[in-house]
Order: C-alpha cells, then sequence, then structure tokens
C-alpha cells in the first residue's frame, strides 16, 4: 500500500475560497489523494481524515485529472481618474466624510461599483471609524413618540459672519422620518417655534415628545428628581394634545434615536454641506432648505436597519395618526397674524339659518 508522506502541505481543516489562484494542496498531496482514490480503492472519507481536510476538498482533489485551481475571480472596477481625484479632495476638505456620502457624489460621476468596494477604495485614505448604536432602543407604535434634542453645528456663514450654528432635530419613533430645522440661539422662544417648524414638517404631532432635561425646557427638579417643565411648554403641549416627556438624569440615550439622527447629521449632513455652493450671504433658511431636501431624499428613501422598513412608507401610515398643527400657531412662529373666524349673525339669518339671541339674564345667570 502507497504510504503518506506526512502532514499535508497546508493547515488542518483550511479550505481555498473563490478567486484565490493556485490549488490549496501542493501537488504531491493531489498526486496522493488521486493515487489512493483512483488505484488503491481509497474512500473519500479515508483520505478526508488522512489528509484532514473537509471531505469536499478531498473529493475534488482525489476525483481530479489534475491540480484544481481556482478560476481567477474579476476583479470589481476601480475608481476612474476623475473619481478618485474627486474622492481625495472631499477627503482634503473633509476627512472624516462618509463613504455613503462619498457613493452619492459619485453617482454623478458614473460610478457604477458597490458600496463595499467603495469602502476598500477609500479605507487607505483614511483612517476607518467603528460605529457603535446606541445600548438602549424600544420602538414604539405609530403616532406615539416624537424624539427632540438640539445639536451644535459649529460656526457657519450666516449673512456675512461666521455664528454658531444650531439644529433642533425631531424624529419620529415609529417612522423614523426626520425634521430638522436651524437657528442662531437655543433659547426658550426659539425652540418652541422650531419644535412647531419640525412637527409641521413631519406632519402632525404624536401623543407624547420626549426630549432631555434642556433648559429650553425644563426649569428644574422636585426633590424626587422628576423634571419641573417650563409652563411655556407645558402650554404648547397642552394646545398640541401632546404629552410632554423627559429623560432621567444622566440617561440620554434612552432618546438614542434622536441622538443616532444628530450623530448622522453632523457625520453625513454637514460634511456633505462642505461640498455644496452656497449663495454668497447664506441665511438660516439657505441652511433649512438643504437640511429639508436632505431629509427627503436620503432619510425616507432608505431602508432602516433596525426597523427594516423603508422610512418614505412607515412614514406614510404614521402621519395618518398625527395630529395636525394649528394654523394659527404656525403663523405665530413666522411673525405672521392670522385673523380669528368671525360669525356673522346677520348673514347667517338671510340664508335661512335661525339665530337665537340669548337674553341678558342668560348670561346672568352663567355668571352667578
Amino acid at each position: 500500500m502507497l504510504e503518506t508522506a506526512g502532514p499535508p502541505c497546508h493547515g488542518p481543516g483550511d479550505d481555498a475560497g473563490p478567486g484565490q489562484e493556485g490549488p490549496m494542496q501542493c501537488e504531491e498531496d493531489w498526486l496522493v489523494m488521486h493515487v489512493l482514490h483512483a488505484k488503491y480503492g481509497w474512500s473519500i472519507e479515508q483520505i478526508a481524515r488522512e489528509f484532514e481536510v473537509n471531505w469536499r476538498t478531498a473529493k475534488r482533489y482525489a476525483q481530479a485529472d489534475d491540480v484544481p485551481r481556482y478560476p481567477a475571480r474579476e476583479s470589481p472596477a476601480g475608481l476612474t481618474p476623475a473619481q478618485l481625484a474627486h474622492v481625495s479632495r472631499r477627503l482634503d476638505l473633509c476627512p472624516e466624510l462618509r463613504v455613503t456620502t462619498l457613493r452619492r457624489e459619485l453617482t454623478g460621476l458614473e460610478y457604477t461599483g458597490s458600496y463595499a468596494s467603495l469602502v476598500r477604495a477609500v479605507r487607505p485614505l483614511r483612517p476607518d471609524r467603528s460605529e457603535v448604536d446606541p445600548v438602549i432602543r424600544f420602538e414604539t407604535a405609530p403616532g406615539e413618540q416624537a424624539q427632540g434634542d438640539w445639536a451644535h453645528c459649529g460656526r457657519w456663514l450666516v449673512g456675512e459672519d461666521l455664528v454658531e450654528l444650531h439644529a433642533w432635530v425631531m424624529v419620529l419613533g415609529f417612522s423614523r422620518m426626520v425634521a430638522v430645522r436651524f437657528a442662531t440661539g437655543t433659547t426658550r422662544p426659539t425652540t418652541l417655534s422650531l419644535v412647531l417648524g419640525c412637527l409641521a414638517d413631519l406632519g402632525g404631532a404624536p401623543e407624547e415628545i420626549l426630549t432631555d432635561r434642556d433648559p429650553a425646557v425644563v426649569i428644574g427638579e422636585s426633590p424626587k428628581r422628576r423634571p419641573v417643565f417650563a409652563p411655556e411648554w407645558i402650554d404648547l403641549c397642552s394646545t398640541l394634545g401632546v404629552r410632554p416627556r423627559a429623560c432621567r438624569p444622566y440617561r440620554a440615550k434612552t432618546k438614542g434615536k434622536v441622538e443616532r439622527v444628530i450623530r448622522e447629521l453632523k457625520e453625513d449632513f454637514l460634511r456633505w454641506l462642505t461640498g455644496q455652493v452656497l449663495p454668497s450671504r447664506p441665511s438660516v433658511a439657505d441652511y433649512d432648505r438643504l437640511v429639508r431636501s436632505w431629509c427627503e431624499e436620503v432619510v425616507a428613501t432608505r431602508r432602516h436597519r433596525t426597523t427594516g422598513r423603508v422610512v418614505l412608507e412607515a412614514w406614510a401610515e404614521e402621519r395618518q395618526l398625527l395630529r395636525a398643527v394649528p394654523e394659527r400657531m404656525l403663523a405665530s412662529t413666522q411673525g405672521e397674524h392670522v385673523p380669528a373666524p368671525v360669525i356673522d349673525l346677520a348673514t347667517l339669518r338671510s340664508a335661512g339659518a335661525v339665530v337665537e339671541s340669548p337674553e341678558l339674564a342668560e348670561y346672568e345667570a352663567v355668571l352667578g
């Protein structure tokens, strides 16, 4: 009987993957396997045990008439010089630009490669950053909750000056639809105004709004560390039919949905913004317009990793359960005056309606 010459030329259990050039075993191993199987009648299982390989590998080598070799896999298309120049320029300007943003930009330069291919092309150009999702997660029913918080966006040009720009960010808990409004300050009146604007962008108000203990909405704590909400915030929520909620101290991750969106706003939108041509004297409204496009074209069209739903489709379901924001409240935030409806009794009577005028005594009875 033919004796095998010691251990094979590979590690136990190793197997080559598609795309590798050359055999997994050395030529001597193939020859011995082939002879043992064809001439001496060894079974595939015996050969697999002897050479400490998978039975599929043993079968492939034992039954092959020549040393098996994997065909060379076609390499994915690389970046063209124009695409590489664009990526290099963008990373020089904004080193932490996300690959998803770069891929959207490269679509205009006819990039057809996969996301994974682009990741491999970009990785040598800058350090890779791993992302960690919030520790605490919980799901809410449609129309049940929205989360909101302030995000500091750094210094940006507004008019002729560089000013600190802030963004109020809101996300619906069920659909993950996002609304963002910018401001140059975070005072309470500004916060309430932007809350109304974001709710209008989202299509209405949910049952509750969860925030942290920002001074714009919380003015104190009870001895049991329960939040004491600002009267203006209470009045606004009461008018909208919304229940205000605040995270417990040092538990900001309870509102992990909006925290995740804020991180994406900074890592995606603001870095994408570095490549956009802005007006010579941009206003806050210009930033609002750009971020609204980002919410509609980027956020709304993707399939959320956690829920598995397309944000736009889930939003269409959720917005039917949201309470409409009164038009008068929205107009007041924009400095407009919407007159209250006036009942014209004379017009009603001329149309044939029966309008009764109560006597003065009836009013006195109610007041008494």
